[in-house]
């Protein structure tokens, strides 16, 4: 994983992008969360699981990052968070890539 700042939000809350796949995230070092509009679990966690057990459909993709084993294909994000808003915008995995494509930057959430 290749690990770029991006930007700081504000003071403690910094963007970043892996450079190898396009995941973008922030870190809110003032409350200890990561945020991302991908489902996410523990690079520890079992794929196989998810996908067994429903949570996620066999043909999803899935990409690891910074600790981390994202569903690029399952899209979460609460327009009212300005903090997912600026991942949602910045995000360039594959999924996202496609997303708006689909159906444009500014409705992004559609999908």
């Amino acid at each position: 994983m290749a690990k770029q700042f991006i930007r700081e939000i504000k003071p403690h809350v910094n963007l970043y992008r892996d450079t190898l796949n396009g995941i973008a995230w922030i870190e809110d070092g003032s409350t200890g969360l990561g945020i991302s509009v991908h489902s996410n679990i523990d690079k520890s966690g079992s794929v196989t699981g998810m996908k067994n057990l429903g949570y996620w459909d066999r043909s999803d993709r899935i990409v690891q990052s910074h600790g981390w084993k994202y569903n690029i294909d399952r899209f979460v994000c609460d327009k009212d968070n300005k903090l997912e808003m600026i991942v949602a915008d910045e995000c360039m995995c594959q999924g996202c890539i496609e997303r708006r494509q689909k159906y444009g930057k500014t409705n992004i959430l559609l999908a």
